[in-house]
């Protein structure tokens, strides 16, 4: 094997055992259920990444890390973001999962050690979205609303869509969102609301 490829294997070996390392400590994180979700939006986040010409590891590192929080209480979640001086809103305070992404990116840096920029903002935007997301943070967004098992409402066309136009599946992902929320008697997150500006401008 030349230099040149043994690079590439060295590559793709170190980025195999950060994959494994981090699914091991996913594990012990989250339940089953949650831990199935995040290994789905893996699966699925290179194909929509390669439909839009992003780099995916950076991408699937994301998927495995952006629910790493939800294994906390609500109480967990508040008491956490005080302790590592994470801003909440009152807004946070009603709804502690808003702070689920945000504590995913405390989590990935201080026991994983992930910094990497692409994956904390894709993990830090997942929620609530973002007016100033990349392509990519949009991608795990995206990617977290049409895994395979998931049956809310216009999924298909909504997976249809999100490999073909970014911005208009974002728009119809905002739409699912806001009808869902009302359902249940709850605000949308004004951060969305930005991003929906920002999309429509």
């Amino acid at each position: 094997m030349g230099e040149k490829q043994a690079s590439k294997a060295g590559s793709a070996a170190d980025i195999q055992e950060t994959e494994n390392r981090i699914m091991k400590w996913l594990a012990v994180k989250v339940d089953r259920g949650r831990y199935a979700h995040s290994l789905r939006v893996m699966k699925l986040i290179p194909r929509l990444a390669e439909a839009h010409g992003v780099a995916p590891m950076p991408l699937r590192l994301a998927a495995l890390l952006h629910d790493s929080a939800r294994g906390m209480s609500d109480e967990e979640m508040l008491a956490a973001a005080e302790r590592w001086k994470v801003a909440v809103r009152p807004l946070d305070r009603d709804c502690p999962v808003l702070l689920h992404g945000r504590l995913a990116v405390e989590l990935a840096r201080r026991e994983l050690g992930v910094n990497e920029p692409a994956v904390v903002t894709a993990v830090l935007y997942h929620t609530a979205g973002h007016p100033r997301m990349s392509l990519s943070d949009k991608l795990l967004f995206l990617a977290d609303m049409i895994e395979p098992a998931r049956r809310i409402e216009r999924v298909d066309e909504l997976r249809s869509v999100s490999f073909r136009d970014v911005d208009r599946a974002m728009l119809l992902a905002i739409a699912i969102n806001r009808r869902h929320l009302a359902a249940r008697g709850r605000p949308m997150d004004p951060v969305t609301l930005e991003l929906e500006q920002a999309l429509t401008s």
